[in-house]
């Protein structure tokens, strides 16, 4: 009995006398913007003017999830012709880019507008916007905005007349955030 006082006495002054300390550790957590992006595949399209009504009327080829933007915040997407070749001498402005919001998109799509029949500019001109978006592409966890591109190629009969054989109009992208 007398042990189990004594245990007893000595848990009693352990427990007593036990200290707490606490301390203060800072995290210095800086935001900065973010802003990346991508033009993805198919990197080239092939269209063939093979018909008249192709030669009349234009082709339209569509890039399904073709430019895909992370931004913190609102961005612009633009688009300007690269250095024309080929043997017809075929004019960027023969070129109409449409933007819709991509079949895979998840992220945020409030604030964007969309470009429509935006005629392509030739080298050296001021690139076209293509997409506006007044905000950040986030929604949730989800960081990325997916843009369908529409390219109407040569409608009119734009290239009507023209020599045949290979021709290629390179499509510059570029974003950037206000």
């Amino acid at each position: 009995m007398k042990k189990v006082i004594i245990t007893i006495a000595i848990l009693a002054v352990s427990l007593l006398s036990t200290k707490s300390f606490a301390q203060t550790a800072n995290l210095n957590i800086t935001l900065s913007d973010v802003l990346s992006f991508s033009v993805t595949q198919p990197a080239s399209l092939d269209v063939n003017f093979d018909t008249e009504a192709k030669y009349t009327n234009g082709i339209t080829a569509l890039a399904t999830d073709h430019v895909s933007v992370t931004s913190s915040k609102g961005y612009v997407v633009k688009a300007v012709a690269g250095t024309v070749t080929g043997s017809a001498a075929l004019a960027p402005g023969s070129i109409k880019i449409t933007s819709a919001i991509g079949s895979t998109n998840n992220g945020n799509t409030a604030g964007i507008t969309y470009g429509s029949s935006v005629t392509l500019p030739a080298s050296g001109s001021s690139p076209a916007t293509v997409i506006t978006a007044s905000n950040s592409s986030w929604s949730g966890s989800n960081a990325t905005n997916k843009f369908n591109i529409s390219y109407l190629i040569g409608a009119g009969g734009a290239y009507a007349g023209k020599t045949t054989g290979l021709n290629v109009i390179p499509v510059t992208y570029t974003v950037t955030q206000p």
